[in-house]
């Protein structure tokens, strides 16, 4: 299995994990009575012990690298609290305050915002293709957020802001840690940005305070979240960017808001106005079609080149 292959097959099954954590999220807030803050709280602590003691079996006394260098060690608690915290409690609040296909299909706006940053940093105009998709992603958005009517929302105004913030941080989390991914590994990185954005939040959430219904039903669900929608997750997701980079890994996640649309139906019982469903699949399919023509593109100019070397040797 070549490089690429591998890149888009972990993003896709990073995307399916996530899809899923928001619908049994969903289900802890409605059924449970927990609250984001603590979901949050638990997955990250406890996901980030699983993701250190993983890397300490790989290998060992070097999961404390990050912190022998002030540059790597000030990457690493940015990464903690504006990438992994950021992204998820932003998530998680708007899956509370809406449902988790919402929350999802206004986060994966997010590879879009990648798009426009990489091209402000390699100072390139966007082609076309870029700009249609950024239009379509505004249009998809404007449906789904109101409907089609200006003066009205479809949606709270809670939900519409965390989720668009949780694509904004979704851009850090993707971006930032590039380097430290490929210094350190995933598993390290990963490991110290959960658990230290956990004990961030911790005095914030009460995470000793077991609030709620808490019975074999709930324990099962937050396993699931932290084991599926957690560990697998990121770990999936950041290997698929150390392999696709930033861009083409986002996109390839586009299993997570095609699950999650799904499964809020079809587990949830969740209605959606038809505008929703236009704006869910106008986002989705346009995003998509980036990601696609980005990778006809590197085909096609990885065949040139090795036409141009063929027929240099000859």
């Amino acid at each position: 299995m070549n490089a690429k292959v591998k890149g888009i097959t972990y993003a896709l099954i990073g995307g399916t994990c996530w899809g899923l954590s928001g619908i049994v999220g969903k289900l802890l807030f409605d059924t449970r009575g927990l609250n984001a803050q603590w979901l949050v709280t638990a997955r990250l602590i406890i996901g980030g012990l699983i993701m250190l003691l993983i890397a300490f079996l790989q290998k060992k006394e070097k999961i404390f690298d990050v912190w022998k260098n002030k540059k790597t060690a000030c990457s690493m608690l940015l990464f903690a609290a504006f990438g992994m915290l950021a992204c998820q409690l932003t998530y998680f609040l708007c899956v509370q305050y809406s449902n988790p296909a919402t929350a999802t299909v206004l986060q994966y706006t997010s590879p879009v915002m990648i798009m426009i940053l990489c091209l402000f940093l390699d100072k390139k105009l966007p082609r076309i293709i870029d700009i249609l998709v950024l239009i379509a992603v505004v249009a998809g958005v404007f449906l789904m957020s109101t409907h089609g009517d200006i003066h009205t929302l479809a949606i709270s105004q809670k939900a519409l802001i965390l989720g668009m913030i949780a694509a904004v941080t979704i851009v850090f989390y993707t971006v930032w840690p590039v380097s430290l991914l490929r210094e350190f590994g995933s598993p390290s990185v990963i490991g110290w940005g959960m658990f230290l954005g956990g004990i961030m939040l911790a005095p914030f959430s009460k995470f000793w305070v077991l609030s709620g219904k808490w019975d074999g039903y709930t324990v099962i669900l937050v396993g699931i979240v932290i084991i599926f929608g957690t560990v697998c997750a990121f770990t999936c997701y950041l290997k698929g960017v150390m392999y696709l980079g930033p861009v083409k890994s986002s996109l390839f996640s586009c299993m997570e808001p095609l699950v999650s649309t799904i499964l809020t139906i079809t587990v949830l019982h969740q209605t959606f106005a038809m505008a929703d469903l236009v704006g869910i699949a106008v986002i989705i399919i346009s995003v998509t079609s980036l990601a696609v023509n980005d990778v006809i593109e590197e085909a096609k100019t990885h065949k040139k080149n090795q036409t141009k070397q063929t027929e240099q040797k000859e």
